[in-house]
């Protein structure tokens, strides 16, 4: 059993402490920050230094795991610097990564500080337009029938964890068997359901499909093709091509690359499996908008209620 099925809490919400060191002159160079470095400092209310961050990782073309845009918007305004925040939305709401319900309705201290702020209704206009167009593009059905799968996934997963695995994992299995089964044919008919045509959750919803695959390892290796390239388009989330990727190596009998996957061994102790190159391994993650492996074990193992190594 690998124990990254469930999907893990909103990024948003995790909070820790951060510091953003400075590498004085002849010392080792301080690793770069990350997305999740922009995290701990939005949790410790350093909203600028979230900006800050955010802003250098957006301008250099970084990987956003999903939510990251709309928490620079949301530290771009709870610093008090709205002109930022509504810019930010202005060049976000074309690409489809700001999720547009969250934006106008979200309960965050920036967010509904520029709720009050008087260019709002400007852009909940633009907002308006921007559903319009999706309504135009977007396969309503698709969506629709991809996220009731994907709860379903969702709802036999945390069950399974609940009940403290084992046997438990036979109905998730069922589960995705089946959605598997549906998504396959669908894939055949339609093409890959990238997030212009199904949104971002529709996209989520259909690499979660795949993920839990496993009883079916030829259609995991067949789908990856389809989601690099949506990942390396922007249709996709390089995250999910990344994990993706550890399960298809994994049972080709080949070292993960990017460390996701763990096994549960008989002391019922989660420990990685055979990953390539563990040297350089947080920099790899770190291209894929994943955070270090340390700090992944943390919450595997909050959200497992088991020891990981």
């Amino acid at each position: 059993m690998r124990p990254c099925s469930i999907a893990l809490p909103h990024l948003t919400t995790l909070v820790s402490t951060a510091l953003l060191l400075s590498a004085p002159l002849l010392a080792a160079a301080a690793p770069p920050a990350t997305f999740f470095d922009a995290i701990e400092q939005y949790g410790a209310d350093n909203f600028a230094g979230c900006t800050r961050t955010l802003d250098a990782l957006y301008t250099s073309g970084s990987a956003f795991p999903t939510g990251g845009e709309l928490l620079l918007v949301e530290c771009a305004a709870a610093s008090g610097d709205h002109a930022a925040a509504l810019a930010y939305i202005d060049t976000l709401l074309p690409t489809g990564r700001l999720p547009l319900d969250d934006l106008r309705t979200k309960p965050r201290p920036g967010l509904d500080a520029l709720r009050a702020d008087p260019a709002w209704p400007s852009v909940l206009q633009r907002i308006a337009a921007e559903e319009r167009r999706h309504t135009v593009q977007r396969d309503a059905p698709l969506r629709d029938a991809l996220l009731q799968r994907e709860a379903k996934d969702q709802a036999a997963q945390h069950a399974a964890v609940a009940a403290g695995g084992g046997d438990a994992w036979a109905q998730p299995k069922a589960v995705s068997v089946e959605n598997a089964t549906w998504l396959k044919a669908t894939v055949a008919e339609k093409g890959w359901p990238d997030r212009s045509r199904v949104g971002s959750d529709g996209a989520k919803a259909a690499w979660v499909i795949v993920q839990h695959a496993d009883h079916d390892p030829a259609f995991q290796a067949a789908m990856l093709p389809l989601i690099e390239k949506a990942a390396k388009s922007g249709e996709a989330d390089l995250a999910d091509y990344a994990l993706l990727t550890d399960r298809v190596l994994l049972a080709q009998g080949r070292p993960q690359r990017y460390g996701s996957q763990f096994k549960e061994n008989a002391d019922g102790v989660f420990e990685l499996q055979p990953t390539a190159d563990m040297d350089s391994l947080d920099d790899r993650r770190r291209e894929m908008g994943l955070q270090p492996l340390a700090a992944y074990k943390a919450v595997l193992a909050e959200a497992y209620g088991k020891q990981v190594r």
